[in-house]
């Protein structure tokens, strides 16, 4: 195959192939959610910390093979988006594109492994099925996947992509983790906010900002949705945020002028887990909230925590 793709190329198309599929709304993305999709520390192997710089070069790499395209500002946007045409270019259909789309963004799988992680993008019926369609496209006369030799201590054998050349078989398998002998049973635990809300947790709390700005946000116990109450010098709203998958974040709000609005983006847990990002698109464009510490940055001011 004449298209080579480095690791940054390749997590830069998988994820527009994905978000495509997860996020219709606010697709094509924006080079700031672009950037989230990409870094995101869910569904991802390896994670990365790509700067706008790596993303852009590797648009400029993904153009020039036709695999992607820029969509300039048009109807009142304000930034150019970015969307992929691999789909056309490869000519895969919705079943290969489902599986190429997780081995870009994960890398070497078995059949079972792409069974699960496609799920959000193609309902195969079984990993048969997977493999069946496995078998089809690496028997192309330029094949898109291949099949790696099963290697000592491995149950079942891995397939990877050929979009970055084929891959090194040189490199040494991550240790097995150590096993422990099974524990007496006990009670389970309560679920801990984090295990319900995810990375939203970290927003938990009421924040104070200048001239009487203020944010609450308040789990709802034993659900996933966080009430939100905002009130700044414009307007004040009130409304639902939710997790709606791995990494997509939906914040649904009333405002006190009698707008409904609903806005979705994703949710982005920064290196060390230090600090979580939400990236919104919604009615009036985009929005974004840093928590990071005790304060919580939005797209105008910074507030503090004070519960």
């Amino acid at each position: 195959m004449d298209i080579v793709l480095t690791a940054v190329e390749a997590r830069v198309l998988g994820s527009l192939l994905e978000k495509e599929v997860t996020v219709p709304a606010t697709y094509p993305l924006t080079m700031k959610a672009l950037i989230a999709a990409c870094n995101q520390s869910t569904s991802r192997d390896p994670l990365m910390d790509l700067s706008e710089a790596d993303v852009a070069e590797a648009i400029d790499a993904l153009k020039a093979h036709k695999l992607v395209r820029k969509v300039l500002p048009s109807h009142g946007d304000r930034s150019v988006k970015y969307r992929q045409v691999a789909v056309e270019a490869l000519t895969v259909d919705e079943a290969q594109r489902a599986i190429l789309t997780v081995l870009l963004l994960r890398g070497p799988q078995t059949p079972q492994e792409l069974k699960t992680r496609t799920d959000r993008l193609h309902p195969f019926a079984d990993p048969e099925a997977v493999e069946a369609t496995l078998a089809d496209m690496a028997g192309w006369g330029d094949p898109l996947v291949r099949l790696l030799p099963r290697r000592p201590g491995q149950r079942d054998a891995r397939w990877a992509h050929l979009l970055s050349g084929e891959p090194d078989l040189s490199a040494p398998e991550p240790a097995p983790r150590a096993t422990r002998a099974p524990a007496a049973p006990a009670a389970p635990p309560a679920p801990q906010p984090e295990a319900v809300h995810g990375p939203l947790a970290a927003l938990a709390g009421t924040w104070s900002g200048p001239d009487g700005g203020r944010v609450e946000v308040v789990p709802r116990p034993g659900q996933p949705v966080l009430a939100w109450q905002a009130r700044g010098a414009g307007d004040e709203e009130v409304g639902f945020l939710r997790l709606v998958g791995d990494d997509e974040v939906e914040l649904a709000l009333a405002t006190a002028s009698g707008r409904a609005e609903a806005w979705r983006g994703l949710v982005e847990v920064a290196a060390g887990a230090r600090a979580v990002e939400l990236v919104l698109s919604g009615p009036a464009g985009d929005r974004t909230y840093r928590v990071d510490a005790t304060t919580l940055t939005t797209d105008t001011t910074t507030l503090t925590r004070v519960t």
